[in-house]
């Protein structure tokens, strides 16, 4: 209860993005346990095999993590500039405060959080002299990453402070209260998901991956305090009519598309490995009567195909419409009711016999089945915009001041 009574509310959305989320269940921190199902953040993803070189080309593209940044200032005329020579252009290897945000400094270890715990992963599964000869591609990833999450960072602090703004000295402590609570409850968590008992055990475990408690604590709290004072500023979820839902469904219908699929089985008899389309002929004649019979399919296509899923019974996984070479074939698998067998068919130099196992007919998503994924999405859009409204009127008067050349970063522009 303290960290939202602290806040004036009772409850907070549980987003990752307080900038841009979508507008997801609220909950509530009375007990002091939060429930929490987060969504993975996007992650720079480098196999095993690979050294970095292609990392900065991996990351996700600025676009993906916020939304736009018109009417973020730029120091450039005051007092307290900085001048082209005194900005450190190796951003790469930038340590400590990389930006003010109205004074308050945004360092580069809580940017770097996710970035540095891959680096340290992935410095386990390379050697010590591969690992230096990455260094100059590792500080070009670094730097991308940081002009990328920068703006992130910066709309988290612009929210988080201005919730502390409307709080007094006795409600900032309910919050502080609040959210070591919750904060406790996301360790407990990471120690069940690691399989260890201890804080001693965490810590080590958390090292290993370039992490340390009291840089994941900062972080939970600021992105905790930015989602409240969002939860507290947007409103409650809008609804939508009836109407409404089923007009966007007819306007958008082919975002609900269903592509044609079928899964089928095969015995293929080749006139050339029968020796002629003459012993062909008769071959697969001898199969159909076994069909007829009420011997299996998949038996016989085991025992007597020469297609190429003969050792699994015939089957063909799914299949999507226009992706077989033989249309007269294809018509035939989806226009053949499921379970039922074909007649003899002649395909190029083959005779063949097919079932439809089963089978997906084109056409469109019923409005009925989709109605609630569009209410969500509608609510998402005007979620969103909300909130760009609210970041924006804080961006408005905003004094950003960086201490590192961030080159044409967007949100420093």
């Amino acid at each position: 209860m303290a960290l939202l009574a602290a806040a004036g509310c009772n409850k907070v959305a549980k987003v990752d993005n307080p900038v841009a989320p979508e507008p997801p269940p609220r909950i509530s921190f009375d007990d002091g346990t939060p429930q929490r199902d987060r969504e993975p953040s996007g992650q720079i993803d480098v196999g095993d095999e690979t050294r970095l070189a292609n990392v900065a080309d991996e990351i996700p593209t600025y676009e993906e993590w916020t939304v736009a940044h018109n009417g973020v200032k730029r120091v450039k005329t005051t007092q307290t500039a900085l001048t082209s020579g005194e900005l450190d252009k190796d951003l790469g290897s930038a340590t400590g405060t990389i930006v003010l945000v109205n004074g308050e400094p945004i360092f580069a270890e809580d940017v770097l959080l996710e970035f540095e715990q891959h680096i340290a992963n992935t410095k386990e599964r390379m050697s010590p002299e591969q690992f230096e000869e990455s260094q100059p591609e590792i500080r070009a990833a670094r730097a991308a990453f940081l002009r990328q999450r920068l703006p992130m960072h910066i709309q988290s602090k612009l929210l988080s402070s201005a919730l502390l703004r409307t709080l007094d000295d006795e409600k900032k402590e309910l919050l502080k209260e609040g959210l070591g609570k919750a904060f406790d409850a996301e360790l407990e968590k990471k120690k069940k998901e690691l399989g260890i008992t201890s804080r001693g055990e965490l810590e080590v475990a958390l090292a290993k991956e370039g992490l340390t408690m009291e840089r994941m604590r900062q972080a939970f709290n600021e992105n905790q305090m930015a989602q409240v004072y969002v939860s507290q500023n947007t409103g409650t979820p809008p609804k939508f009519s009836r109407r409404e839902l089923l007009d966007y469904y007819q306007e958008h219908q082919e975002d609900y598309a269903v592509e044609g699929k079928v899964k089928w089985r095969q015995i293929k008899i080749d006139f050339e490995r029968r020796g002629g389309e003459a012993v062909a002929r008769k071959d697969i004649a001898q199969v159909g009567q076994q069909l007829i019979n009420g011997a299996s399919f998949a038996e016989l296509a085991q025992a007597h195909s020469d297609g190429l899923t003969a050792q699994d019974g015939g089957l063909w996984d799914w299949t999507e419409m226009g992706s077989l070479v033989d249309e007269d074939l294809e018509a035939i698998l989806f226009q053949l009711p499921p379970g039922t067998v074909s007649d003899v068919i002649k395909s190029g130099d083959s005779y063949q016999i097919v079932q439809v196992v089963e089978r997906i007919d084109p056409g469109y998503l019923p409005f009925e089945d989709v109605h609630e994924e569009i209410k969500t999405k509608l609510r998402n859009d005007r979620f969103q915009q909300e909130v760009k409204k609210l970041v924006d009127k804080l961006k408005a008067t905003a004094v950003i001041e960086p201490k590192y050349d961030f080159g044409d970063a967007p949100l420093l522009n």
